[in-house]
């Protein structure tokens, strides 16, 4: 039973994920892309909440969302030109730099995959996280007109994500 309230909350996380980026643009708070939304920001809080209640459901959920902002945020790496609402925003401060919005987007990708990696337990749910890769990327990629880059970049930063937590799970000396 706990594996499919699991397997529901990853979905609505990976749900989630997908759209809280663009969350920005239901508020007149925050610009589009703003640093708030657009980043591991909410993420890192969501991983910190998970690593502290460790029930799968709660954990599914926050891997599914991370997930689903890292797919997000592998599409905004490939606007059609860096200038205007494809830069990230930042409160009180405005639009930054193309180089720094390229840079934080791409962190970010980086940042949600690894976190969602770190919830991972064991060998089903390492595959749970692959599975949910792979079907996150489905899922919004039918919304998108871009493919290959985004495949390339999510597919990249999985592998930095592993190398990282790879190294974390490893026994020091």
């Amino acid at each position: 039973m706990k594996y499919i309230i699991g397997i529901v909350a990853l979905l609505v996380g990976i749900a989630i994920g997908k759209e809280f980026p663009d969350l920005d643009q239901e508020t007149s708070l925050l610009l589009h892309r703003s640093i708030v939304t657009h980043g591991l920001l909410l993420p890192f809080v969501a991983f910190g909440l998970a690593s502290l209640i460790r029930s799968l459901p709660i954990r599914w959920l926050v891997l599914g969302f991370s997930v689903g902002v890292a797919v997000h945020l592998s599409f905004d790496l490939f606007p059609r030109g860096w200038s205007g609402f494809a830069l990230i925003s930042v409160p009180t401060v405005g639009w930054t730099a193309p180089w720094f919005s390229w840079i934080w987007i791409a962190l970010s990708t980086i940042v949600c995959t690894y976190l969602a990696m770190r919830l991972v337990r064991g060998g089903l749910e390492g595959g749970v996280f692959v599975l949910s890769l792979i079907g996150a990327f489905g899922y919004i990629a039918a919304d998108e007109v871009v493919f290959w880059r985004p495949i390339v970049a999510l597919t990249v930063a999985t592998v930095i994500s592993s190398i990282f937590a790879v190294r974390h799970a490893m026994p020091s000396d």
